[in-house]
């Protein structure tokens, strides 16, 4: 994926526009399903994938019905990193 520009923020405000795919900390507190819907509602294309350090259903459910499209456990992120950057080929 040498193509691919990754960048890391700290803030939700730092998110720059016009890119493929989000990947979101779900544990921060900043990170709400209602940030995750206006996210999607500037680029309806945009992939926003979720990380926890450990999947609490009840907020799981909150954060698909928002638009993640996955959320991944923290610990397995980096198993899956191919096959998330693949799929925006």
């Amino acid at each position: 994926h040498a193509n691919k520009k990754i960048i890391f923020v700290d803030n939700l405000d730092e998110l720059i526009e016009h890119k493929d795919i989000f990947i979101l900390d779900l544990d921060d507190d900043e990170i709400k399903p209602d940030r995750i819907v206006k996210i999607l509602e500037k680029d309806s294309t945009v992939r926003i994938i979720g990380v926890m350090n450990e999947i609490k259903k009840s907020l799981w459910e909150d954060y698909r019905e928002a638009g993640c499209e996955i959320i991944y456990l923290r610990s397995s992120l980096i198993k899956n990193i191919d096959s998330i950057l693949s799929k925006n080929n």
